[in-house]
């Protein structure tokens, strides 16, 4: 009886002991995918601040150029917010305001609200990554804003280059992105790029600055930091 009752609490400590050893191991798997789809999701939410930024900055433009570049660009968008993996990650569901968006290019505040909802996203997958022992991750929401900045002044730029005079409220706007840039850090390149933003546009008498210029001008800087942040995710 006594041979009996130790085989059968040695089989019963051997299951207990298989069983935490199962449930961790799915635990671990648990964890292990979460991790991937969150790393993918912040992928692509790099992907969509770009395309989101460019289709602002390109919005109120008219020209057969930069239509086509923005139809491209909604295009892209519309790949991209395609499964979005927001009630799976407890994410919020951006993408319900693409549509809207995307029938109203022009609309800038609108573009804005959409990017800032994704910077918050942004900021909450990089938290969660962290805790996962992803120390490199640290740094990026901020990273990202100081971008937002860029991109939002290029949207500007090109705006009030439409007018023979850059007007007050556009003026006002820009004049505090360039000061907030400019505390940022010392960036040579930045700060000349400011310099001549404020003489041929922010604060001259007369625009010389056409909107194509502006984009053309803000856009390969903020590429470049942009690939930077992908560069340290890496």
């Amino acid at each position: 009886m006594n041979l009996e009752l130790s085989i059968a609490l040695a089989l019963g400590a051997v299951l207990l002991t298989l069983g935490h050893w199962l449930s961790q191991r799915a635990e671990r798997r648990h964890h292990l995918a979460l991790g991937q789809l969150e790393s993918q999701t912040l992928q692509r939410c790099l992907e969509l601040l770009q395309a989101l930024q460019k289709h602002r900055g390109l919005g109120a433009q008219k020209d057969i150029a930069s239509v086509s570049q923005r139809n491209a660009l909604a295009r892209q968008l519309d790949a991209l917010w395609l499964n979005w993996p927001g009630a799976s990650l407890q994410l919020p569901a951006l993408q319900q305001h693409w549509p809207q968006l995307r029938r109203k290019p022009a609309d800038f505040e609108a573009h804005s609200k959409l990017i800032e909802a994704l910077l918050e996203a942004i900021e909450l997958l990089e938290d969660r990554l962290y805790q996962h022992e992803h120390p490199a991750i640290r740094g990026l929401g901020e990273a990202c804003r100081a971008l937002e900045d860029l991109a939002r002044l290029r949207g500007l730029a090109v705006r009030a280059a439409n007018y023979s005079r850059c007007p007050p409220g556009l003026q006002m706007q820009m004049r505090f992105l360039c000061e907030r840039l400019d505390e940022q850090g010392q960036d040579q390149p930045l700060h000349a790029l400011l310099e001549r933003l404020r003489h041929e546009l922010i604060d001259a008498p007369q625009v010389r600055l056409a909107p194509a210029d502006c984009f053309a001008l803000l856009t390969p800087l903020i590429e470049q930091r942009l690939q930077g942040i992908r560069l340290n995710l890496a």
